[in-house]
């Protein structure tokens, strides 16, 4: 996964999104990312649509503030996300489980 900017992440996460999975399902997730790419964006997920954004949402149900090469070893599963979030390497705002579940929105 080349991710050099947050226009990169947006073009992946609208390329890898598996609508079918999201069906019922409404959650805004936030990211701030840190270290090489500083920057921020937001997916929005409305019963299978996906909306990604640059910014920053009024009203994330879960907000993820990581560095971003971190955050791509936790998606191409080299660390494991919820071990990394146990042990302080990134934190969650919101609602964890939201976040979790949204690992099954989205092909990797």
């Amino acid at each position: 996964m080349s991710i050099t900017t947050i226009e990169d992440y947006m073009r992946v996460m609208r390329q890898s999104f598996q609508p079918e999975r999201a069906r019922g399902r409404r959650a805004v997730l936030q990211y701030h990312f840190t270290g090489r790419v500083q920057d921020s964006c937001y997916a929005q997920i409305d019963d299978g649509a996906l909306l990604v954004a640059h910014g920053t949402h009024p009203a994330p149900t879960a907000t993820v503030r990581v560095d971003v090469d971190l955050w791509l070893r936790i998606l191409s599963y080299e660390l494991d996300g919820l071990m990394a979030f146990q042990a302080g390497q990134y934190q969650v705002e919101g609602v964890l489980e939201t976040l979790m579940e949204s690992d099954t929105w989205f092909r990797r």
